[in-house]
């Protein structure tokens, strides 16, 4: 896989496909304070599409931001398609291969839980402080049930830091500030993998992304609060673009397994299905030899339509990747 010569990516959207889109976006713009764009209506109109989906499938969509902000945001999308299911088919499950959770930054965790549980939306835990990396230092963090089998993982920040990258990162934090609701836009979202190099390749060699830290986590804490084994090891890699928001974190099981439910997830079915970026030049990225795309061709995102867009299978987990030219 031969590197692209365009700038660092980030995140752009979570594309999450949803059973219910006013309760969905009820929460990311009532709870979690995002701002919602009105809905969108269309059709797909073209036998092969963006989506996999049958000619004539209706789709109602938002999406959901920070404003002046592009980066981690939230693509709600309902399919009219009556027969779907859920990706994460076990919903008491932890962490399944592909994409599983989506992270935001909260100033005071305890107060961020509390609001989610007045609404009905329940933690896997209490907040666990746990280390991350040798200098990193200690988060605390908590998963909480989100709407449509979303795993949302919010995160207090540490105080105290030895790595220069994540005390700019609480100084950004800090500068940036939250939602009315106390929460980012999404900062961090979970990718888990089977093949970490594979995927690191993809990130870094087509999005230009670049390695933040590698380690492995084991600690019983975070295994308790992430639903792991006891005993669990997990090689955990960060990527990082341009944005201090966006990152995308690769985990891949070492000593245990997680359901790998990969081919139910894709449209219509109900969850966190795909991921989507920005970037500058389409051709490039088709000039790239051996990567699996799918489709060529326009998309919807909010009012207008994306010509140029394409999506494909990321290496190492065969989860949905989106490109999209700006």
């Amino acid at each position: 896989m031969s590197k692209t010569e365009s700038s660092s990516a980030q995140l752009n959207f979570a594309i999450i496909s949803v059973a219910d889109l006013n309760k969905s976006i009820e929460f990311y713009s009532e709870v979690i304070g995002l701002r919602s764009l009105p809905i969108m209506e269309y059709e797909t109109d073209l036998d092969i599409n963006m989506w996999s989906l049958p000619k004539g499938t209706k789709i109602r969509q938002s999406l959901c931001s920070r404003d002046n902000s592009e980066v981690g945001q939230v693509l709600l999308i309902e399919f009219s398609t009556n027969k779907k299911n859920y990706i994460r088919a076990d919903l008491n499950a932890g962490m399944v291969r592909g994409f599983w959770n989506i992270n935001f930054y909260v100033r005071d965790i305890y107060h961020s839980v509390d609001i989610l549980k007045n609404k009905g939306y329940l933690p896997w835990s209490e907040p666990t402080q746990h280390q991350i990396g040798a200098q990193v230092g200690t988060p605390i963090e908590v998963i909480v049930d989100g709407p449509d089998g979303v795993s949302v993982n919010l995160v207090q920040l540490p105080e105290n830091s030895q790595r220069e990258s994540i005390q700019d990162m609480c100084s950004f934090f800090q500068s940036n500030g939250t939602t009315t609701k106390g929460f980012t836009e999404i900062v961090t979202t979970s990718h888990c993998v089977s093949n970490t190099k594979n995927a690191k390749n993809f990130y870094h060699n087509v999005l230009g992304m670049q390695e933040m830290f590698s380690d492995v986590l084991s600690a019983k804490e975070s295994n308790q609060f992430l639903r792991r084994p006891d005993q669990g090891e997990t090689l955990i890699t960060f990527m990082k673009g341009e944005h201090f928001y966006g990152k995308i974190a690769l985990s891949e099981p070492l000593n245990y397994k997680v359901p790998n439910n990969i081919k139910n997830a894709c449209p219509p079915n109900i969850g966190y299905f795909g991921q989507g970026f920005f970037i500058n030049d389409i051709e490039k990225i088709l000039a790239i030899n051996n990567l699996n795309i799918l489709y060529q061709g326009p998309i919807h995102i909010s009012e207008e339509e994306v010509k140029k867009a394409i999506s494909l299978k990321c290496p190492g987990s065969d989860a949905l990747i989106y490109l999209l030219e700006q």
